[in-house]
Parts: structure tokens; C-alpha cells; sequence
């Protein structure tokens, strides 16, 4: 990053020390580093005639019990940090509170009353989460935030900042109004026989995988295992007739509802899983939601006396879970980023084919593929083809040989009013742009890259697994 000025306050040697080398920081970074008490760095730069220096001020010295320094708690130091803010209309405060956010955020709201001692400044409170981990604790993740302009942030926002203002919108649902949707059922859709066609062909493709850590099979627990339908093309090949039929009853779904598909140029398949959960099998989280996508379908593939236990249930606008009646043949189709979970299966098996569709191209990779919009994916056997077919794409527009693209993005934004203070809750997913992208073709032909690298760097943040139901 050029033209940028880093100052790092820290204030202990031996800090900076562990620092350096848990990190392995390159030792340029020493420079910026002046090891000084905070509140005298800030009073410094106020009597220096510095104020007005600082585009963005990360406050972070919460203590190992995710403390805020008593010392730092007063009006004088918070006063300082708003006023060597710059004057430029985004120049932000960014403060980890810990455990103490009504307190820290009390403070920068004031010190936002009085910036530069005439302008007013606008606070915010965010809580963070990676994709699929919500912390227990209300008040970890959370920062307080500050800055001259009015706060305008949105998904789209965050993208247009960061990939252009060409970057690619999901379409999908903002995840508050998802949660006033509602799921529509469809008795009966498909028939036994062609559930029977279904399990027919999963069951084929399980015996000529083996191992379920192999190929499209993937096992999250000892009870749950889900094979992947649209790797290679298979449920278009070898189910073309209830495909096409599901992509017909989904639009006209759509249409008569949400009308979320008017909204987007391409309407595909993303993934197409085939979920085979036996006792103790469980979708437990009751925020998940299937990120980036528009609408989901759920089919139940068992016997209604196959299994019990395993209900389908969703968050409505009044914060229940509601449980949905889900017989043999059925489909409940919903908005994607409405909250859904499953209980735990008590007994027998329970088989549910899951379809999400999305804006994008259908892919044919074995996995739930996170490659969003026009990102190229290496793992998709047809990736060269859609690459071909939309050669003016975006794929990789914002990408050069010497970028470090970001590796996740702002997945969705929420509202959360807590007492007289309101928080955005912001919801992080790690993403495919941790690859430079070239302007040519993905080759099939390769090697395939392996996300662990991806994974092993969220792993502090807890599970980032993103699969549906």
C-alpha cells in the first residue's frame, strides 16, 4: 500500500517483541512503532498542532479478559481521539470495547457531539461475526465506531468501495426483511417415483465415490453426510425432466411472492445437495442462513415413518422458531437469507434434497461453491465455458499481478436495537479472492488448489462452514 502513513502506539517493549515475532513482521514496521502511554501520545498530537492528522484510529487495548483500560475510560482521552480525526467526510474512529460497550460507546457518542468543538459527528455500534459463528457472548466482537458523515452501510456499499462501482450485487434479500418472509409449502410436489429416480442416482454416485472425504461426498459429522449433485453435471444429465421442472416451480414461486429474480441478470443453480442425516444429525445453528443466494428449495426425500426428530424450522419477525410441516414429496421453497435450522434427528434416517439458486453461473463444482457472481472457480469443470460465454465479465477486472486481494467480504448487514442504542450487526464470509486472478481461462486440466489455506486463517474466528438447508 502506498501513500499511506502508519503510527503504531504501544505501550510496552516487550509487546512489540511478541509481536514481531508471532507475526514475523517485517522489520520496517519497527519504525512506526513509538512505545509511549496512549492518553500521552493523544494530548502530544493535540499540543503538537497535529489535529486533523488521522484518516482512520484503531483503538485496541482491551485486556486478556476482554476489558477496556480504566485509565483510558474518560471523557479527555475520547475527546482527543475524535479531534485529530481529519477533516475528510469518512476519516473514521474504530474502538474494540470488549465487555464495556455501553460505557465506551456513551463516551465517543459525546466526544461525536463535540468534534472540533463545532461539528457533529455520527456513532455507530457494530458486531461482528464470520460466516456461521455467533458468539455466545452479546458483547464480544463488538467495536464502536465514529466518523464525520452520516453511516450508509450496506453490502453493496462495502462492494462498490472495494471492487469498483461495477462490483456484482447477490440480489439476495437484505437478511432483516428475510425474516418477515414466508416459507411456501408444496404438497406433493414430486412423486415416488421420482423420488425413487433421486435416490437412484445419489446412490449410484456414493458407490462409485467410496470414502466420503473423496470427490462430491463430504461428511460434517458421523450423521450427516452430503453429496453434491451438481458435480459434473450430474443432475442436469441424469435428472434433466425434474430439474427443469424445479427451475419452472421456483421462478413461478418467486414471481408470485418476492419477484427477487427481476432483480438480477442471471438466475442458476449454485449447488444442488443430497443430505442424508441419521440419529443425532443436526442443523443446530438457528441463524444460518444460505449467504449469497436468492431462494432455496428443500425436498423431502423420506417416508414420513422413515424418521423422527429433524424439523425444518425458521425465525419469524418476532424472534420464534416455527416449525413447518415437511411430508414425503414435499418442497418448501423460502428466501435464502431467512433463518433456518434442523432439529436433531431421534431415530431413522432422513434424506432432503436441497437446491439454492443464485446470481450466477450453474455451477458444476464439487462443493457449495462460494465463488460469488463472476469469480472463477477451479474446481468447476465447466468454468472455462462460462468464462467463454461472458467474456467482457468482471472476473477479473480488479485484480493485478501485484494485488493482495481481500480473503473474505461483507456478507450481510443487520439492524439490532438493543435499549436506546442501535447496532449493525455485520456478518463476514471468507471468499475465492485470495487467488490472483488471471485474464486467462481456468484450466480443468490443473491442479486443484486446496482452501484449507483459507480456512486455517479464519480458524481463530471459529467455524466458517456455509453449508445449507
Amino acid at each position: 500500500v502506498t501513500n499511506v502513513e502508519l503510527q503504531i502506539v504501544e505501550t510496552s517493549q516487550s509487546t512489540v517483541d511478541i509481536a514481531v515475532k508471532y507475526y514475523q513482521l517485517h522489520p520496517s514496521v519497527l519504525d512506526c512503532v513509538s512505545i509511549l502511554d496512549p492518553t500521552e501520545y493523544v494530548k502530544r498530537q493535540c499540543l503538537e498542532g497535529q489535529a486533523g492528522d488521522f484518516d482512520t484510529i484503531i483503538v485496541n487495548v482491551c485486556s486478556i479478559d476482554d476489558t477496556f483500560p480504566s485509565l483510558l475510560m474518560n471523557g479527555e482521552f475520547f475527546h482527543g481521539l475524535v479531534s485529530i480525526l481529519s477533516n475528510h467526510p469518512t476519516a473514521t474512529l474504530l474502538v474494540n470495547s470488549g465487555v464495556n460497550v455501553d460505557a465506551v460507546s456513551l463516551l465517543v457518542g459525546d466526544a461525536c457531539m463535540h468534534i472540533h468543538g463545532h461539528r457533529s459527528g455520527h456513532m455507530l455500534v457494530l458486531r461482528e461475526y464470520l460466516l456461521r459463528d455467533h458468539t455466545v457472548s452479546d458483547n464480544e466482537g463488538v467495536i464502536v465506531a465514529a466518523r464525520r458523515r452520516e453511516w450508509s452501510l450496506t453490502v453493496d456499499d462495502w462492494q462498490r468501495e472495494h471492487n469498483g462501482e461495477d462490483a456484482q450485487s447477490s440480489g439476495s434479500m437484505d437478511v432483516a426483511t428475510a425474516q418477515r418472509t414466508q416459507v411456501v409449502r408444496l404438497e406433493k410436489f414430486l412423486s415416488s417415483e421420482d423420488i425413487e429416480m433421486i435416490h437412484a442416482v445419489a446412490k449410484a454416485e456414493i458407490a462409485s465415490i467410496g470414502e466420503a472425504t473423496d470427490g462430491a461426498l463430504e461428511a460434517h459429522t458421523d450423521s450427516w453426510k452430503v453429496l453434491y449433485l451438481q458435480n459434473n453435471n450430474i443432475f442436469q444429465r441424469k435428472l434433466p425432466a425434474i430439474r427443469q421442472r424445479i427451475l419452472d416451480t421456483i421462478r413461478q414461486v418467486d414471481k408470485n411472492n418476492w419477484c427477487l429474480f427481476d432483480n438480477v441478470d442471471h438466475v442458476n443453480i449454485r449447488v444442488v445437495e443430497y443430505h442424508q442425516m441419521d440419529k443425532f444429525g443436526a442443523l443446530a445453528d438457528p441463524k444460518h442462513y444460505d449467504l449469497n443466494s436468492l431462494l432455496t428449495m428443500d425436498i423431502m426425500l423420506s417416508e414420513d415413518e422413515a424418521f423422527e426428530g429433524g424439523d425444518l424450522q425458521t425465525e419469524e419477525a418476532d424472534g420464534t422458531l416455527k416449525k413447518h410441516e415437511f411430508k414425503h414429496g414435499d418442497a418448501l421453497v423460502f428466501v435464502s437469507h431467512k433463518y433456518h435450522c434442523v432439529g436433531s434427528v431421534t431415530s431413522g434416517r432422513r434424506n432432503v434434497m436441497v437446491l439454492e439458486l443464485w446470481n450466477g453461473p450453474e455451477r458444476q463444482c464439487p462443493h457449495r461453491c462460494e465463488r460469488f457472481g463472476n469469480e472463477i472457480c477451479t474446481r468447476d469443470p465447466a468454468q472455462n465455458l462460462y468464462t467463454l460465454q461472458h467474456p467482457n465479465s468482471k472476473q477479473s477486472d480488479h485484480y493485478n499481478a501485484s494485488s493482495i486481494p481481500l480473503p473474505f467480504r461483507l456478507g450481510a448487514v443487520s439492524i439490532c436495537k438493543e435499549d436506546s442504542r442501535k447496532t449493525l450487526e455485520l456478518l463476514w464470509e471468507p471468499c475465492g479472492s485470495t487467488e490472483v486472478v488471471t485474464n486467462e481461462p481456468a484450466s480443468v486440466n490443473e491442479e486443484q488448489p486446496k482452501d484449507a489455506a483459507l480456512s486455517d486463517a479464519f480458524a481463530c474466528f471459529g467455524d466458517s462452514d456455509s453449508d445449507s438447508e
